[in-house]
């Protein structure tokens, strides 16, 4: 399996829509987005970054025909017969809520769209993102990983390796 995916410049494309249709029901309204409240254009970006993400995450397992879903609200998993994605910029790790399933693989990916970059046509190439691990949501609830009363946040160095992940 891959661990290093940059997205073409269609699926880049195809990301930005997905963000854009996730954060359409909250445009104009932040009140009405419990998770977030930093305005349209930020959780705007933030959603296609994690669209991306997915993106990514399915064509590293070669899944070629996924397509990001639009606010699923945990209806369905992220990957079908995989889990859930979970991306980040900063260095807390996994995230994991009491929202979340016990049951379910939750796999991390870290940089891609966040970062700005110049392109060149026809080599056009963005940023790579990167899984970095996974873990069975029951193992992320460990007290010295609470954040607060609803999240855990499970530090990279105690992930479990990509190669790992039997998919």
């Amino acid at each position: 399996m891959l661990t290093r995916y940059a997205l073409t410049n269609k699926e880049e494309a195809q990301a930005v829509v997905i963000g854009f249709e996730r954060q359409k029901p909250y445009l104009g309204d932040p009140t009405r987005n419990v998770n977030y409240s930093e305005g349209d254009l930020w959780e705007t970006w933030q959603h296609a970054v994690a669209a991306g993400a997915e993106l990514a995450f399915a064509r590293m397992l070669g899944k070629n025909d996924f397509v990001p879903s639009v606010n699923k609200w945990k209806t369905e998993l992220d990957i079908p017969g995989i889990g859930e994605v979970r991306y980040t910029h900063s260095n807390l790790g996994l995230r994991y809520t009491v929202r979340d399933n016990d049951e379910l693989i939750y796999v991390l990916l870290t940089d891609g769209l966040r970062h700005k970059t110049r392109r060149t046509a026809p080599d056009w190439k963005g940023p790579e993102y990167i899984a970095t691990g996974w873990k069975r949501g029951i193992d992320c609830k460990r007290d010295e990983w609470k954040y607060n009363d609803k999240t855990w946040y499970v530090p990279v160095s105690e992930l479990q390796p990509m190669e790992t992940l039997n998919v």
